[in-house]
């Protein structure tokens, strides 16, 4: 069949209509990822708009404050999440760089790298590597929830006076013109009343004890744990998410074959008797109807609960996948890892012994 392609590739005609044919399925394909990416950034922020945002601080990669109850009812806020893996945030990036630089000090721009497989150094070199002079700072999963991450990129306007006004994926007319809107409006000069953002603690860590839990899998079957009675069992809590082994394959190599480490390493100690397995999946490009797919496509038996509105992770205390707590019997937990920490591979070889 390939030389048969080949062949055909020699008549220049022909060969010019085949790569034409290749490169529309692969627009169109981009296409398809683009409109879903832009209805999950609208829906994600549905009940935001019109509302008042949170009053809260960041802090760049170079150290400098930025506290958003400084500028309501004084200028708009334009906040961008991505990450340096993803493909239509690279692409978009040069057109940040440019509404930065076009916009000046009439728009507070800051780029949110999600946190996700990146550290100060990734950010870092990508910035380097793509020019970028914009305030940049890394969440730690806090900001993704209060502004309903759904995508990457996921974008957001405030308006100037301190509203929600925009919630989007692409990189379009409609953004722009939303931009110059609240570019171009008035503050009403009113008081405002936004709410304070308040953050919670970081979730379970080691040593902590987790109270009884009760999940729901996606087959809408429920998945009670009781610890510290008579048939408790340690358990195993696996957060991950259905596109990382075959979406960072290229472009983060390293943690997509941890995920796959993972996902093997799973199913190979699924059997073991004395341990409870639960994967729990992010709701960044994640649905119940992906996770089916994952499932079906990768073959696994694992029990798989969506953490639809992101409550689990916070819970946990987990902004990575893959991220692994073991939970002992009575519910403390005695071993948490992720990707990003150095004693992931050890983490991995103690869950390799459980029987």
């Amino acid at each position: 069949m390939t030389t048969g392609f080949n062949t055909l590739l020699k008549t220049p005609l022909i060969a010019l209509l085949c790569l034409f044919t290749l490169a529309q399925v692969a627009h169109g394909a981009d296409d398809d990822y683009s409109a879903e990416g832009e209805r999950r950034a609208k829906a994600a922020g549905e009940s935001l708009v019109g509302t008042p945002a949170p009053q809260m601080k960041m802090t760049t990669i170079d150290g400098k404050a930025i506290d958003l109850a400084d500028l309501y009812g004084k200028k708009p806020v334009y906040i961008k999440f991505w990450a340096t893996w993803c493909v239509p945030c690279r692409e978009q990036m040069p057109s940040f760089e440019d509404i930065y630089k076009k916009y000046g000090d009439k728009v507070q721009v800051i780029a949110v790298n999600t946190g996700i497989s990146d550290n100060i150094k990734s950010v870092t070199a990508f910035s380097k590597k793509m020019g970028l002079t914009m305030p940049i700072t890394i969440d730690d999963g806090k900001l993704a929830r209060a502004f309903h991450l759904r995508v990457t990129p996921q974008h957001l306007l405030i308006d100037k006076n301190g509203k929600f006004a925009y919630f989007g994926h692409k990189d379009d007319k409609e953004f722009h013109q939303a931009l110059d809107r609240v570019v171009a409006e008035k503050a009403t000069g009113k008081p405002l009343h936004n709410p304070t953002f308040v953050a919670k603690d970081s979730g379970y860590n080691l040593g902590d004890t987790v109270p009884d839990l009760a999940f729901s899998t996606i087959d809408e079957k429920p998945l009670n744990i009781q610890f510290n009675t008579a048939s408790s069992k340690k358990v195993v809590a696996v957060f991950f998410g259905p596109w990382c082994e075959w979406y960072l394959e290229t472009t983060e190599p390293k943690t997509s074959q941890a995920c796959t480490r993972v996902r093997e390493l799973l199913e190979k100690k699924s059997q073991a008797s004395t341990v409870q397995w639960v994967t729990v999946s992010t709701n960044l490009w994640s649905s119940v109807a992906e996770l089916k797919d994952y499932r079906k496509s990768y073959d696994t038996t694992m029990p798989i609960v969506f953490d639809r509105d992101g409550e689990l992770f916070k819970q946990f205390g987990v902004n990575q996948v893959p991220s692994i707590s073991l939970i002992d019997a009575d519910g403390k937990v005695i071993l948490k890892s992720s990707i990003q920490d150095d004693d992931f591979d050890a983490v991995l070889h103690t869950i390799s012994a459980l029987k």
